[in-house]
């Protein structure tokens, strides 16, 4: 039984907002969100990204995170949790979480939110969120609307700190985020780490490897898999095509070990805190 699922039987019954433990912070949460259980029951799940942003400090003293898809503030927790005191930038459209995140968020200095839902165009599409379990989704058939503004707008319209790490978690809608951000990443060239979620791109039409194409064409090269609990997986080059594509292949149908891959990149001017990190995370697992 594939880990959401198993999560889902285990506190579908559960209602209303409770107190869950993340790191060393108590944040709030809706009686179903697992993220609690999964830090339990999983000892490296959502834990690489704290140590990649504390690696960085090697290289950049002060910086920025952007947190695409912040849901109820639990990276900002293990962020700091691990020492990581960074300016850290939220993004959330559901509004549901996005009102535990404010509520969460006032533990932390250094710390924004924003309220919208971030894609690959500024445009309003018809829909609405319906949002279970620490998830949200589209729901495309019901006549509401919703607001989708792109990163790149949102970097424009704020007087964002430089940024150096940008963190997507958007429920298949990762590689959408990342088009609409192709102007920032220009400018600001950040460590990028994301979810990568086969079926959830085959279900919009699109091929999660062409989009990783893109980003090498916009200077990214090296890359980090972990596995979806948190384990390094493997480290390649975006140039590997056919490694990629077996990558994508391994995970389309959800019959493997692991249904979905977080994936960290580099750009080439980072390939040397690249190597250090790929080192550093090779002795960890260790």
């Amino acid at each position: 039984m594939g880990l959401r699922r198993y999560f889902r039987e285990r506190k579908k019954n559960k209602k209303g907002i409770v107190q869950v433990q993340v790191g060393n912070y108590k944040l709030l949460a809706d009686a179903q969100h697992p993220i609690e259980i999964y830090l339990a029951q999983h000892k490296y799940y959502s834990h690489n990204l704290p140590r990649i942003a504390k690696y960085m400090e090697s290289k950049y003293l002060q910086y920025a995170i952007i947190d695409v898809g912040a849901n109820i503030g639990d990276t900002i927790a293990l962020l700091r949790s691990a020492g990581v005191d960074q300016w850290v930038y939220m993004v959330e459209g559901e509004p549901l979480y996005f009102n535990l995140l404010q509520k969460n968020i006032e533990q932390f200095n250094k710390a924004k939110a924003f309220e919208t839902f971030l894609g690959e165009d500024n445009l309003v599409q018809e829909g609405a969120i319906v949002s279970d379990r620490g998830t949200a989704k589209v729901d495309p058939n019901a006549k509401q609307h919703i607001g989708i503004k792109k990163l790149d707008s949102l970097a424009v319209e704020n007087d964002f700190e430089p940024v150096k790490l940008l963190k997507i978690d958007t429920d298949g809608f990762d590689f959408k985020v990342l088009r609409g951000s192709f102007d920032f990443i220009k400018q600001h060239k950040p460590v990028i780490f994301f979810e990568y979620v086969a079926i959830y791109l085959k279900e919009q039409g699109e091929h999660g490897t062409e989009t990783l194409h893109s980003l090498q064409q916009l200077g990214y090269n090296k890359a980090i898999y972990y596995d979806n609990f948190g384990k390094m997986l493997i480290s390649t080059t975006l140039d590997n095509r056919q490694q990629l594509e077996q990558l994508f292949i391994y995970m389309s149908d959800l019959s493997g070990a692991f249904q979905y891959y977080d994936v960290c990149i580099f750009h080439t001017d980072d390939d040397a805190l690249a190597d250090d990190i790929i080192a550093k995370e090779m002795a960890f697992y260790k």
